[in-house]
């Protein structure tokens, strides 16, 4: 079997001992090469044993090319008999010379790929010295990112601006399921069929824009992600291209990434469509002072004539490479500046950690399970550090200091509950790591503090070393000072520094201020006065800088005189929360005095400046945990608030609310997730002192129940609202808060069944209490119980009745109760029996006359035959009351009724009647008329819509107009009437007085021969605001006259004519 190259170079290199091994990967890894190659990485070589060190040789040499560098290699390490046959046994192998001469092809593409998996396979941590790597494999946790279309307003505030946000997705991720996306669908095609070329992909400073890009780049070389995709993918850091001052062409920002030879930028760019440009922090980029944004730049691909930003503008405007795809990362606040220079396809953002994330993240920093379970169980308790655990670095940074506690202890004494206290841990961790002494920290911390400042309000966080060096800041290049822990250089660019964080530098800018009483007063001035949300966190530091525990870590390291005294930042409080009191619409800027508050951690201070504050309202406002957390703080320490409106509450926020609510003089609080056991304690505790003046509880779908409550001292009535509560639930809260509340004037019960322990517990609840209902409503599986009419009778006799209602909206219905109260405005007394089973009907219709004696009564929609009609008559006229009003719509009751109808009527009363949908016909018609004339009844609304009558019937229905005439209201609609019949009744109406105010003719069959008749009623009938004529049969020209005729004689909106 012949002998191969790879075959010698595994036999020579298994003879070398392991320390001649060492030295030949140590010398392997910088021996000088032919122009065109690259040195194996030494990372690639640490672990390689002799197969991986063979497998390397060839694929980064070929086989001609690696045997002559194994040959050199072994020349340099003084091994010249291993060299020698070498040289030998590859001079047998290919019968000439010991090496070819000719240069071996060059797989361009495959060592670029092998470049970026070797450059992105490890990443550095913010505090670590030169040389500490950590896996990208072993760090990376798993970000959300969702689809969001960009409001061109949208500002970036503060480091936790997106907590409250991330909450919800927290709480309910499958919410977001739509909007959710992967990295590998950044770049599917779109429902509309748009082929996805350019994205922006934005967040907050800190939340891992930069570390989701190094991992696309590290999976795209590893061949997980965009396979098939793209052939070629670009990463530029736009602090990188800040630097490159000489002019640049397009493919020479390209090519950079190889050595010589290097490919020809056609054989890259050859299908452009598959090429992705990775640009990362374009916030950070820097255009030139005389850039003209209204003007795009141009770039050509090989002249080297622009910058780097013109470069990158190029692509962004797609005046180059247009079919190129873009992947473009930047912060909130620029991505309005990138839409002047980009269209994007597809917006999307990173979140940050989902609440599963953030525990990965823990057991990933700690690589021991049960301190990671230990930390996070902490962090989680922990309401306001845990909801900014959502930003990965702020994870990093508590994981950072609970693990160097941790490291001498198996508990966290340190007890970290504010913003301050995380980062000034942090600062005061790496001092501790690095053992900088006392002295030479103290210059050092005011000229951080003074570049920190600046740059905070100039909204600069990239220093060059000119800038560091007017703040009297050296670079040192030891491996252990504190500046390269603090301030970060760029790995390739050594002239450009930044803070680890933007959080960090304003915590350096909030040290500067309170040093400096000065700086102090401008930093408050501009935050609150002027308004600039950007320096919203500085003045938090500052606050929390002014609580001994936070400043303790930093005061071994740098002690000074406080430069605003407590008393001065309390003078300013105050007058900050008067302002925030009169500017009721600022609620914002309560939240963040407040916070300032939490920070400070002064009972004496808080209490002092608490005492400005009369309302507490954040209704409107999505509140995180944090901001909760806050709140109550307040709340433990005020003295009495005239006001307290808070929303989005969790159970654990209402059960820690509770204590503090007497301090409230009127209350409104909104909740989610809430148990009865919870609704329970906040009535209890309310009714103590106040008066509730609203309570709504609804059954939530999965998350316990939604909860508002509404309470004063003052005598208010109270409303109750349940909704779709189980109905033991419902049983509990009227049995808990009835009793003890007298001022209770409606209770609504809705979605339950009303059975009987309902019912009996309702009636045992109200016989207990004071209260006086004007409004109840509630579903009732049997009327017929004894207890139901119970409490009808209580509330009878506590308040008249107005309104009873039993009705069922359509068969298969529950019967729903509803009862109103008389009051002096509205005394007529009605009630209303609709849609009721056949077995209950008789039995509550005598029981409801002759109970509360309704003066109209509405019995729509029963099964009524002509007999039933006769014993319903019969039973009320033995109740010995006066009816005035009687329906009885859709009821199948036929002209055999009519006389027993009409013996309900007193003599010389005025009636409305309703006959709508019955069969009545002509006959039962005339037996009306009849009857009413003879008991001598007048009417005032009579309604015969769909009773199937002809104009035969008009002689009787005119016949019912007196010399008086009280009928105001009449409706024939949906009947045959005809020409005849309408004309017959204009002329009625015409020759007798009328005070006819509305009158129903639609769908009468009714022609343009009644123009005249319907013209001359309306100008003799003065008092007619109403005339339906719809569904008719007028021609367009006879319906324009009629209605020039109305518009003549009725000048009001509300009087109207209506035809077809």
């Amino acid at each position: 079997m012949t002998e191969t190259c790879q075959d010698i170079l595994l036999t020579i290199l298994e003879e070398l001992v392991e320390e001649q091994r060492k030295k030949f990967k140590l010398k392997l890894g910088d021996t000088d090469l032919r122009k065109g190659y690259a040195n194996i990485p030494k990372g690639r070589l640490e672990k390689a044993d002799v197969t991986d060190m063979v497998d390397l040789l060839i694929r980064y040499y070929q086989q001609e090319y690696a045997v002559e560098v194994v040959i050199n290699v072994l020349d340099q390490i003084n091994d010249k008999d291993l060299a020698e046959r070498l040289r030998r046994k590859s001079a047998e192998v290919w019968k000439t010379r010991p090496v070819s001469v000719k240069p071996p092809d060059i797989d361009h593409r495959a060592n670029y790929v092998a470049s970026v998996k070797e450059k992105f396979r490890r990443v550095k941590d913010y505090n670590s010295r030169p040389g500490e790597w950590v896996s990208l494999e072993d760090r990376y946790t798993k970000l959300f990112i969702i689809k969001k279309h960009h409001q061109a307003e949208d500002k970036e505030h503060e480091l936790l601006s997106r907590g409250k946000r991330h909450m919800e997705i927290m709480r309910k991720p499958s919410s977001f399921a739509d909007s959710h996306v992967n990295v590998e669908h950044l770049f599917d095609t779109l429902s509309d069929g748009t082929i996805t070329r350019k994205v922006i992909l934005q967040g907050i400073a800190g939340i891992g824009k930069t570390a989701t890009v190094g991992k696309i780049m590290y999976d795209w070389s590893s061949g997980r992600l965009y396979q098939g995709r793209f052939d070629y993918v670009f990463h530029w850091s736009c602090r990188d291209l800040n630097q490159r001052t000489e002019k640049l062409s397009l493919a020479q920002l390209i090519l950079q990434n190889w050595g010589h030879p290097k490919p020809a930028i056609g054989e890259i760019l050859s299908c452009p469509d598959k090429v992705l440009f990775v640009i990362d922090g374009f916030d950070e980029l820097r255009f030139p002072e005389d850039y003209d944004k209204s003007k795009s730049f141009s770039c050509d691909l090989d002249t080297p004539h622009s910058t780097a930003a013109a470069v990158v503008e190029s692509l962004l405007s797609s005046k180059s490479l247009s079919e190129a795809c873009l992947l473009v990362t930047t912060r909130p606040l620029a991505v309005g500046m990138l839409e002047t220079h980009m269209k994007a396809d597809l917006w999307a953002e990173i979140v940050g950690f989902l609440e599963e994330d953030r525990k990965e993240f823990f057991k990933k920093f700690f690589k021991d399970e049960g301190k990671a379970a230990f930390a996070y169980s902490y962090v989680k308790e922990n309401d306001v550090v845990f909801t900014m655990c959502f930003v990965p670095l702020i994870c990093w940074i508590v994981c950072t200091t609970l693990s160097l506690q941790l490291r001498y202890s198996e508990e966290l004494d340190q007890k970290v509950s504010t913003t301050t206290e995380i980062f000034t841990y942090f600062v005061a961790t790496l001092l501790q790591s690095h053992g900088r002494a006392q002295t030479s920290t103290h210059d050092l911390f005011h000229s951080l503090g003074s570049l920190a400042y600046g740059g905070v309000r100039d909204q600069k966080v990239l220093f060059d070393e000119s800038t560091l060096r007017k703040c009297n800041l050296e670079v040192s290049k030891g491996p252990s000072t504190f500046l390269t822990e603090l301030l970060q250089a760029d790995i390739f660019v050594e002239t450009i520094y930044s803070f680890v964080h933007l959080t960090v530098q304003e915590l350096f800018a909030a040290l500067f201020t309170f040093w400096h009483k000065e700086k102090a007063s401008e930093l408050l001035k501009e935050a609150f006065v002027e308004n600039k949300s950007h320096l919203i966190l500085t003045v938090r530091f500052l606050f929390g800088l002014n609580n001994n525990k936070s400043l303790k870590p930093l005061k071994r390291y740098y002690e000074t005189s406080m430069g605003i005294s407590k008393d001065e930042l309390l003078k300013w409080t105050k007058k900050a929360l008067l302002i925030c009191q009169e500017q009721g619409e600022q609620s914002h800027l309560l939240l963040e005095l407040l916070h300032c508050l939490f920070e400070i951690q002064d009972e004496e201070f808080v209490i002092s400046a608490l005492e400005e504050i009369k309302e507490v309202v954040f209704l409107e406002n999505n509140l995180g945990q944090d901001d909760q957390q806050v709140i109550l703080y307040s709340l433990q320490h005020a003295k009495e608030f005239s006001q307290l409106k808070l929303g989005s509450l969790k159970e654990r926020d209402m059960i820690k609310l509770v204590p503090l609510l007497g301090k409230c003089k009127q209350i409104h609080l909104n909740a989610s997730g809430i148990s009865l056991s919870t609704v329970h304690k906040v009535c209890a505790h309310l009714l103590q002192k106040r008066r509730i003046t609203r309570l709504h509880v609804e059954h939530g779908e999965e998350d316990g129940m939604y909860f508002t409550v509404e309470a004063s001292c003052e005598r208010d009535p109270c409303k109750i609202t349940l909704d779709n509560l189980p109905e033991d639930t419902a049983i509990a809260i009227c049995a808990h808060v009835i009793p003890a509340h007298p001022g209770i004037v409606t209770l609504d019960v809705n979605g339950i069944q009303g059975r009987e322990e309902f019912v009996n517990s309702l009636k045992n609840s109200l016989l207990d209490s004071d209260c006086r209902l004007e409004s109840v409503g509630f579903n009732i599986e049997n009327p017929r119980l004894q207890a139901f009419q119970d409490v009808c009778q209580h509330l009878a006799t506590r308040r008249s009745p107005r309104k009873f209602l039993l009705f069922r909206r359509y068969e298969e219905d529950e019967i729903h109760f509803g009862y109103e109260a008389k009051d002096e405005e509205k005394s007529v007394n009605s009630a209303v029996l609709s849609c009721l089973p056949e077995e209950y009907f008789l039995e509550l219709t005598t029981w409801v006359a002759s109970t509360f004696t309704p003066l109209a009564l509405c019995l729509d929609e029963n099964s009524i035959n002509d007999e039933l009609m006769k014993t319903i008559c019969e039973n009320l006229n033995s109740i010995d009351y006066q009816l005035q009003s009687l329906s009885l719509r859709s009821c199948s009751i036929t002209q055999e009724s009519m006389a027993n109808i009409c013996s309900l009527f007193f003599c010389n009363t005025a009636v409305s009647l309703d006959l709508q949908s019955n069969p009545v016909g002509d006959e039962g018609v005339k037996i009306l008329a009849v009857c009413l004339k003879s008991k001598g009844c007048c009417l005032e609304k009579l309604s015969l819509s769909s009773a199937g009558l002809t104009e035969d019937c008009v002689p009787a229905i005119t016949s019912l107009f007196s010399q008086k005439n009280t009928l105001i209201w009449l409706d024939l609609s949906f009947n045959n009437l005809g020409d005849g019949g309408v004309k017959a009744l204009c002329s009625a109406l015409k020759e007798k007085e009328n005070h006819l105010e509305k009158l129903i003719l639609e769908h009468s069959d009714i022609t343009n021969n009644c123009e005249q008749e319907l013209v001359q009623l309306i100008e003799n009938s003065l008092s007619l605001k109403y005339l339906c004529l719809d569904d008719n049969k007028f021609t367009s020209s006879s319906s324009a006259r009629i209605y020039d005729v109305w518009d003549k004689y009725h000048d009001d909106e509300e009087e109207e004519v209506e035809e077809d």
